[in-house]
């Protein structure tokens, strides 16, 4: 007979009620520790209330429970994966997808989640040939084939990506929106072909689906040039984005003060010579949408770099450091004990999460354009890092932010006041950071790398300590991985496409181009 708490979490999920699930599943552990069933249910609970450390101790516990070797046991290994994402454990979450695979046992749905881990973790490679597989061996299953369309787009492979979200869309027993919203930013859609009538007759289940919807159908009608069609589903989108997702300019000043005021420029005075491990580190930062892939690419076509992808692990470790509880990941309190840590303290914690990654290179990459925040920490704790900071015409820069939905970031790019409020901080923050760290700061103008790379990237290549090879001028045919929103246009030659590109929506940005005004800063 099943206990009667098992009975209750079950329940509970077939509603909905992951709260009630919750509380049913920890009596349910409490009734049957050694039941996987109920830590697997504890589990799914608690990641469904977004308790992300609880979930990851639930399906390790259940992983533990469940036979060696077995099927249940790969499933769980596979489960670790989010919740240890999003706690920003990523070796931990790779060993446990390596470890789910390796038992021979994932079906396809692990095999899913495992991939999903890879290739968020930067390792799209890896997840691969597991995804080829899963479709091959199981050709009906429309998750399958959206993991694919989602590592062949990482891959730099996209014919390869369309054809696999275009079978995710037709196996999907429901509206595959996220399919959709991938598949729209591969190419460049026309009159004759384009999902603009699918999307608009499209039943949403949820407000995030809803703003995925707006943002897809934003883009497909931009490519047409309906430019009056396209801002007014940008305007559904970003309405419903905020709501999603709200953001405070007082609590990013208070940040920015914060910064200021525990880390003055005393601090910066005495060269810390203790080693660090690992190789050399080059930390590009900027704004979303400054250029900051493309640079990226520049520096990966040495051959004495690697490129690591889009790493929080600065902010995670430099965190989970401190010890302070805040859902605020940068909060006044959380920086005021971040400047009590030792920075070698950060810099070894950081080399171990990031060990993974590496494959021998001298020099590597970590590309977060939010990494800015950090900049003077990371002085701190690399003395001899690069970091390369991106700036570009704020107008271009912002609109490419405020077109795009940046599920689980940037929360600050959804309205027009917001975008003007950040930027200041921003450009307040920078300054401060190129005040206190000089010429460690290496700047690059997006606009004058377009108007001439050859120049811009031996400055470049010459300012990181690196000899300069002519590999650096093609970086649309560098090797490797790219998970961001440029990795479509990443892969061609160096050109202006987006250059002035808000001016197509120009005087429905006036509010934007006014506010950057009247803050000083320049708006053509």
């Amino acid at each position: 007979m099943t206990p009667p708490a098992l009975r209750a979490a079950h329940d509970a999920i077939r509603r909905g009620d992951m709260a009630a699930a919750f509380s049913a599943a920890q009596a349910a552990t409490a009734e049957s520790p050694q039941s996987a069933e109920a830590w697997w249910l504890l589990g799914t609970a608690a990641a469904g209330v977004d308790a992300f450390q609880t979930a990851e101790e639930a399906f390790a516990e259940a992983a533990r429970n469940a036979p060696a070797g077995s099927r249940l046991r790969a499933q769980m290994l596979s489960l670790r994966g989010k919740p240890l994402m999003s706690d920003g454990r990523v070796a931990e979450a790779v060993d446990s997808a390596r470890e789910a695979v390796a038992g021979g046992q994932a079906d396809t749905a692990s095999l899913v989640r495992v991939s999903y881990t890879l290739t968020h973790a930067g390792l799209p490679g890896e997840a691969l040939p597991l995804m080829l597989a899963a479709t091959e061996s199981d050709p009906h299953h429309a998750e399958a084939w959206y993991s694919l369309g989602s590592v062949c787009r990482a891959m730099g492979d996209i014919k390869g990506a369309e054809a696999a979200f275009k079978k995710a869309i037709d196996l999907s027993p429901t509206p595959p929106v996220a399919a959709y919203f991938n598949l729209a930013y591969l190419r460049r859609w026309t009159p004759e072909d384009n999902h603009i009538p699918v999307l608009e007759a499209m039943a949403c289940r949820t407000s995030l689906e809803a703003c995925r919807v707006a943002y897809t159908l934003f883009k497909e009608y931009d490519d047409l040039g309906r430019t009056e069609e396209a801002w007014d589903c940008l305007q559904v989108g970003s309405e419903l984005a905020r709501k999603i997702e709200p953001w405070s300019a007082a609590e990013e000043a208070e940040t920015v003060a914060a910064w200021k005021a525990h880390f003055p420029p005393a601090r910066f005075g005495r060269p810390d010579d203790r080693p660090r491990r690992g190789p050399k580190r080059i930390f590009i930062v900027g704004l979303p949408r400054s250029g900051t892939t493309l640079v990226e690419r520049i520096l990966a076509a040495h051959s004495q770099v690697q490129a690591l992808g889009e790493l929080k692990t600065f902010g995670v470790v430099t965190h989970r450091l401190t010890r302070v509880e805040t859902d605020r990941r940068l909060a006044p309190d959380v920086v005021a004990a971040a400047a009590r840590l030792d920075p070698l303290a950060i810099a070894d914690a950081y080399a171990r999460e990031t060990a993974f990654l590496q494959d021998g290179h001298a020099y590597v990459i970590d590309k977060l354009p939010s990494n800015h925040e950090y900049a003077g920490l990371i002085r701190l704790a690399f003395p001899d890092a690069i970091i390369v900071a991106l700036d570009r015409n704020p107008m271009d820069a912002l609109f490419g932010s405020y077109k795009l939905l940046f599920t689980g970031a940037y929360g600050w790019s959804y309205t027009q006041d917001d975008l003007a409020e950040h930027y200041r901080h921003f450009r307040d923050l920078m300054g401060y950071w190129k005040s206190v760290l000089g010429d460690g700061l290496i700047q690059v103008s997006l606009e004058a790398l377009i108007a001439d790379p050859e120049t811009e990237i031996r400055r470049l290549i010459a300012a990181c300590g690196l000899p300069f090879e002519d590999a650096c001028l093609s970086p649309h045919e560098a090797k490797g991985a790219v998970s961001t929103a440029s990795a479509v246009q990443v892969r061609k030659p160096i050109n202006a496409e987006g250059v002035g590109a808000w001016k197509r929506y120009e005087t429905r940005l006036s509010p934007l181009r006014n506010r950057l005004r009247d803050l000083g800063f320049a708006a053509d």
